[in-house]
């Protein structure tokens, strides 16, 4: 049910933040369908950027998408009573939408995790080793100074090798002890 009088002031306000508006108005699934577009893609495109410095996909999408939610809200408060009875709140993808067999999500995974893996041995290399090597026989006491202070970000990178590693062997695991419980049976 759609909100019968909105606010034009707060109507404006909601509307600069994707999702915001078309829930103000009573639209939930199409205003967290919108909120989980932009953000995911805002979060998904910082991972992105910083890992692997691709920022002209963030800067293409994070546009498009506040611009279609900015012009898929400011439909409805121009739509009279009827128009707005008639309105169904639905998600931006059909809920009967079928997913991808499995081996093409393994395919992707295999993929994102090869894409992990780069980024983590990349960021690694290029933070510490490269550096490291440079200058190994010059003042070796402050690359262990180095090196020490900058654990956390030894870590993330390790973390984000490790991610990519699971991706990639995790169903593969689930599969042999599939196999292996069908032989028991």
């Amino acid at each position: 049910m759609m909100h019968p009088n909105p606010n034009k002031f707060l109507c404006f306000m909601f509307s600069l933040v994707p999702g915001a508006g078309h829930m103000y108005l009573g639209l939930m699934k199409r205003g967290v369908s919108y909120m989980i577009a932009f953000f995911g893609w805002l979060v998904c495109g910082i991972l992105v950027g910083n890992l692997l410095g691709l920022w002209a996909i963030v800067g293409l999408g994070l546009p498009i998408i506040w611009f279609a939610a900015f012009f898929d809200f400011w439909r409805y408060p121009r739509m009279d009573e009827a128009e707005r009875g008639a309105v169904q709140d639905e998600f931006l993808l059909p809920e009967n939408m079928k997913l991808p067999k499995q081996s093409i999500m393994r395919k992707i995974r295999v993929v994102a995790g090869i894409v992990l893996i780069y980024a983590g041995l990349h960021s690694f290399y290029s933070m510490y080793v490269r550096e490291w090597l440079w200058s190994i026989e010059y003042e070796q006491f402050n690359n262990i100074h180095r090196l020490i202070s900058n654990v956390p970000a030894i870590i993330n990178a390790l973390v984000i090798i490790a991610v990519g590693l699971v991706l990639i062997l995790w169903k593969a695991k689930q599969v042999k002890r599939e196999a292996v419980k069908s032989d028991e049976e």
